[in-house]
């Protein structure tokens, strides 16, 4: 691929607009390769040497340490060969001693049924010693005792495993000869569904002590700021960190993409998703294999059938664009890999689910659809071609949100700032009393082994239960007094425990919090599910039900909210200028309306009758100090419009900062609050307990604040607007709003801020 060239011809056509903002290449990389200090058994060099395979200096420092006993987490980038080193250390220790077994646990079906691929080929070089098999809640009933007798390896996932501890007594043989535990993109479990993960991995440490074994754990992540920290506190074991990366690259050409202003006041940009389409088809009359990334389903069908459609009307039969999505069933999915990793297609639009290590191949482009909410789904997106050292192209496409527009403006957030914390809490009072109450069902459980593995909030949580009665005490211990399993009604992507089950025609649609009910699936709701719209008629919030039926509609919904925030407890708190806090809040949410919209026009606004939504949860806060409230006050300006603003601008930048969705963050701001009649604004994580995320801005505030002050400053808009002020999630229709205010409080605050850090 000559890029010069096609950069060259890209700008020629119709639909360039100067949408090119940002480029830059990035060189290419020589490989570094590394020794093994031990030998592997010799079926396994001989299979290296056939497949002309040296191990890069990584893959060898990461296997010296397995056979050294150590717990590995190797944090390389994408297609630096770490599927390679779970694998061979696996193999070699089964070839050793073949009673030896293995636990493969992977975020997705689809990788769990890449990687058997993979062990397959393994499986036939040791003779069939290594016996992989999936088993997960698809592997047919009549296969699963013959499995569970006779595997080696066993490639699964956390949720399977979250039911499959209840009944550890039929894995009696698998538990007690286990020896490694590999948890491949290990970087997906953050926030809440990680902080689910790493209390299921305690209960799993508790029964593996039962049986007396001992596994080692190996983690495959991509490349995160916090290595060494997160895999011990989703393990609960220390940890050696591989870090430095000795696989080979190509060299990489970055495009960031503009969408153009498309009225005469600039304020309407052009859909990303049709500066996609071209973009992907231009690509494609160019033999450049391309892979997309969309934010949802819905967009990877229709930018598919958008591109092959107009391909079609140009009578080019040589080109085919596919769709790639959860949903599809297994031999679908596969079709589309394997068409891609043999070059048989040109083109495939797909969701995240591409996004982690199921190989695809040598591809020549990627595109993203919109910034994908992290620095390092970015790097692994992009990285998904250019292996080899095979030259490749890079092109995201913005947004008009404001986190968007700011890296447009600032790319060096992405291109040379550290990877985002991966971020897991322990200490979710939520979470952990479902995974004590699933403990408790599992083996009976000592305070001493309370105390070991959930401190004293873990004591506290085991009081609850008996006073709850849904534990009781036997002279085995402590067990679970309920009739039915915990692990059925607690749920690794959540901290609630409340769910409303979507009923279509007697069958279940889909599941939901009852915060996202409340936003989705309220009575007279439009839900969209894969792509399709739903009426929800009627709610029955006592007993979790939902009923909907699928409609045609040209119009969606959405739901009007009032948020109030009471503090409970302060945990710590600074002078920086102003004031900080970081505690314990309860937050209430009273969703009292909602709007029935097609495309941007409201068409009508109706009422909500629901019960108030109270959560208590972790958060920041911060108050404006009257020597900048004052000059705003005597000069008849908006404060509340400017607060308001200044609110959502903070929550829009957050994700940078705390590898987070905004949709998980709330805030409230308040010109006077109640409690002290001082100017606060609130920022707080969008889950029961807190799940680490207002801590993380709470440390980072002052850089997050300097990055706040350059966004609203820098957006050309007079008035505000999506790209810096307006928010798609403000409960009350972004009113009223200052973008004016919301700057002079910004550079007062980092100027407090900046004079404070002089001292």
């Amino acid at each position: 691929m000559d890029f010069d060239q096609l950069l060259v011809q890209l700008k020629t056509m119709a639909f360039y607009k100067d949408q090119i903002i940002y480029q830059t290449t990035l060189p290419p990389k020589d490989p570094l390769y590394g020794r093994l200090d031990f030998k592997l058994e010799s079926v396994l060099e001989l299979w290296l040497e056939k497949s002309q395979i040296q191990l890069f200096s990584h893959q060898a420092e990461a296997l010296n340490l397995i056979d050294k006993g150590k717990n590995v987490v190797i944090t390389t980038p994408t297609a630096s060969g770490k599927t390679l080193i779970f694998s061979l250390a696996v193999a070699n220790a089964i070839a050793q001693r073949r009673r030896r077994t293995a636990l493969f646990l992977y975020p997705t079906k689809a990788l769990a049924n890449d990687q058997l691929t993979k062990l397959n080929e393994l499986n036939k070089v040791l003779n069939g010693k290594l016996k992989p098999f999936i088993y997960d809640g698809d592997t047919p009933s009549e296969d699963r005792s013959r499995i569970r007798n006779s595997a080696q390896v066993i490639i699964s996932n956390p949720y399977a495993w979250h039911q499959y501890l209840d009944w550890h007594q039929k894995w009696d043989r698998f538990l007690r000869n286990l020896s490694f535990i590999i948890i491949d993109e290990a970087h997906t479990y953050r926030g809440v569904f990680g902080s689910n993960v790493a209390q299921l991995l305690r209960r799993l440490n508790r029964i593996l002590d039962y049986y007396g074994a001992r596994p080692q754990y190996i983690l495959s992540s991509a490349t995160i700021n916090n290595p060494e920290s997160f895999s011990q506190r989703l393990i609960g074991h220390p940890t050696e960190i591989i870090s430095v990366d000795g696989a080979q690259y190509g060299e990489k050409h970055i495009i960031l993409w503009n969408p153009p202003y498309i009225d005469r006041y600039n304020t309407k940009k052009r859909s990303p998703h049709q500066e996609t389409k071209d973009i992907l088809k231009f690509l494609l009359k160019t033999d450049v294999q391309t892979l997309v990334f969309v934010p949802s389903r819905r967009m990877a069908e229709i930018i598919s059938l958008w591109t092959n459609k107009e391909i079609q009307q140009e009578n080019d039969s040589s080109i085919e664009v596919l769709a790639y999505r959860a949903g599809y069933r297994p031999s679908e999915r596969r079709m589309i890999e394997s068409k891609l990793r043999e070059r048989n297609i040109q083109g495939v639009v797909s969701t995240n689910a591409l996004e982690v290590g199921i190989d695809i191949g040598d591809l020549d482009g990627v595109i993203l659809s919109g910034f994908p909410g992290t620095i390092i789904s970015t790097w692994q997106q992009f990285g998904r071609a250019g292996r080899n050292l095979r030259p490749s192209l890079g092109i995201l496409v913005l947004f008009e949100d404001a986190l968007q527009q700011f890296l447009g403006r600032n790319p060096i957030y992405f291109m040379e700032k550290n990877p985002e914390n991966a971020i897991i809490d322990l200490e979710n009072t939520y979470i952990m009393k479902g995974h004590i109450l699933c403990a408790s069902k599992e083996l009976p459980i000592s305070l001493t082994e309370i105390k070991e593995i959930w401190g004293e909030k873990g004591l506290q949580i085991i009081q609850e239960l008996k006073e709850a009665k849904l534990v009781r005490i036997v002279p085995a211990g402590i067990i679970s007094n309920t009739k039915m399993r915990p692990s059925s009604i607690v749920a690794l992507n959540t901290a609630f425990t409340s769910i409303i089950e979507v009923i279509e025609n007697g069958k279940l649609l889909e599941t939901l919090t009852i915060p996202q009910a409340y936003r989705e699936a309220h009575s007279g709701a439009i839900l969209i599910h894969q792509g399709e719209t739903y009426f929800i008629e009627d709610v029955d919030w006592q007993n979790g039900k939902a009923y909907a039926q699928k409609t045609d509609v040209n119009y969606y919904t959405e739901s009007i909210s009032d948020s109030d925030v009471e503090i409970l407890e302060v945990y710590t708190q600074k002078s920086i200028g102003i004031l900080l806090f970081y505690g314990r809040v309860k937050v209430t949410e009273v969703y009292h309306s909602y709007r029935l919209k097609s495309y941007d026009e409201v068409l009508e606004i109706r009422p909500l009758n629901l019960p108030p939504l109270e959560f208590e949860t972790k958060a920041l806060w911060f108050e404006i100090p009257l020597s900048i409230i004052e000059p705003i006050l005597d000069q008849s300006l908006d404060l509340p419009g400017g607060i308001h603003a200044l609110e959502h601008a903070t929550i829009a930048l957050s994700p940078i900062f705390a590898m987070c969705d905004r949709w998980d963050i709330g805030g409230v701001s308040y010109p006077i609050y109640p409690a002290d009649r001082t100017t606060k604004i609130f920022i707080y994580d969008g889950f029961p307990g807190g799940i680490g995320i207002s801590e993380q801005l709470y440390e980072k505030f002052s850089d997050l604040c300097a990055a706040v002050l350059k966004l609203v400053q820098e957006c050309s808009c007079t008035e505000g607007c999506p790209s810096c002020v307006q928010s798609p999630k403000c409960g009350n229709d972004n009113f009223p709003l200052d973008k004016k205010v919301a700057i002079s409080l910004l550079k007062e605050i980092n100027l407090l801020m900046v004079n404070q850090s002089d001292f």
